[in-house]
């Protein structure tokens, strides 16, 4: 026993501290989880992101604008109708 480095060393400075083994448990842990999350990166191809829209959509004005317009169109037709039926009263009652 006295030829292990270790027991050597523990015998000249006593043992170690609590922390260091914690510290080594840590380190370990996180090495092996990084070597899980390299060989599943390497089994798994990366995704390929989406193509989508590269802006916000614009409001659609279609339906709005036909609305109006055909609204304004029906009251200039009816205006029209009813001037040449108002003057052509008007012209029997001169």
């Amino acid at each position: 026993m006295g030829d292990n480095p270790r027991v050597a060393y523990m015998l000249e400075h006593g043992p170690l501290p609590h922390w260091v083994k914690v510290a080594r448990h840590h380190r370990e842990q996180a090495a092996q989880e990084a070597a899980e999350a390299a060989s599943h990166a390497e089994s798994e191809p990366e995704p390929v992101p989406p193509r989508g829209r590269h802006r916000a959509p614009r409001p659609w004005w279609g339906w709005p604008a036909t609305a109006i317009s055909s609204t304004l169109l029906l009251g200039l037709n009816a205006l029209d109708v009813l001037g040449q039926n108002l003057t052509h009263h008007i012209s029997f009652l001169t």
